[in-house]
């Protein structure tokens, strides 16, 4: 288990991921009301903690989207975004965590293949684009390399005991290393997250917890409490992450950040 510092200012805090394979930083943005960040040579996935925001990724905009009052209080919605990205937040209070990984490196497509890859051959004002390899049009938001909403009715719902875990990016979605699961604790509560059913397959895992109280992680023996809030990354050891989280008092959130995909 490694912890994860964050550094910065009110705006913008970032925890960098030292000797991870995948994981290339975690940051938590409280954007000002008239924001936007670029998005580096990294694929990243944004997830709402609190608040409602005019978002923008690229040149799609997307209005008034997220609900919460604080990442305690109903569902989460996030955004997918490529590398090298613009991403935009406007007209609204809130705060946004953002986790990055690197894409693995694949050999170059060509032909049909390369041509599905990115939205070619836009329909103007229709939101769609050819996909040559398929023979139809659909959505320019499916397309891995372009910025994509993901709001709650997207995302799946896994009971694990008496928990419910949001799966907020799952693994056969087209981002090429990340997935994302998000889980609200009451207290009391624990979460042995390899029990997690259909966890996605992955290299990596990057645990962000915040609490009410007080929450404990502990992996393989090794254990680590805090108040407010913190992270830490934890590698795959071939019988699962051996992570658990436990909410010693008060609510807790935790979101796990998987990089790899096995």
């Amino acid at each position: 288990m490694r912890r994860l510092d964050f550094g910065g200012d009110a705006r913008l805090r970032r925890a960098a991921v030292p000797g991870a394979r995948w994981l290339t930083q975690l940051a938590l943005w409280r954007p000002l009301p008239h924001d936007a960040l670029l998005t580096g040579d990294e694929e990243t996935a944004a997830v709402l903690l609190s608040g409602t925001f005019d978002l923008s990724g690229g040149g799609t905009p997307w209005p008034a989207r997220g609900a919460r009052s604080s990442v305690f209080e109903g569902r989460p919605m996030a955004v997918f975004l490529p590398p090298r990205t613009r991403f935009g937040a406007e007209r609204g209070d809130g705060e946004i965590l953002m986790v990055s990984a690197r894409q693995p490196v694949l050999p170059e497509a060509t032909g049909r293949e390369s041509l599905a890859k990115k939205p070619l051959l836009p329909l103007a004002g229709s939101g769609k684009a050819f996909d040559p390899a398929a023979g139809e049009w659909r959505p320019a938001e499916t397309f891995p390399t372009a910025p994509e909403s993901l709001p709650p009715r997207r995302m799946e719902r896994v009971a694990v005991g008496e928990l419910v875990v949001e799966r907020v990016m799952a693994e056969d979605y087209k981002a090429a290393t990340l997935s994302v699961d998000e889980v609200v604790m009451p207290p009391g509560a624990v979460l042995r997250v390899d029990e997690v059913p259909g966890r996605p397959r992955a290299d990596e895992v990057v645990v962000f917890v915040r609490t009410e109280g007080a929450v404990v992680v502990e992996v393989r023996g090794e254990r680590w409490s805090c108040s407010g809030e913190g992270a830490c990354v934890v590698d795959e050891k071939g019988d699962g992450f051996g992570v658990v989280v436990a909410a010693a008092a008060g609510r807790c959130c935790a979101l796990l950040g998987y990089a790899g995909k096995g």
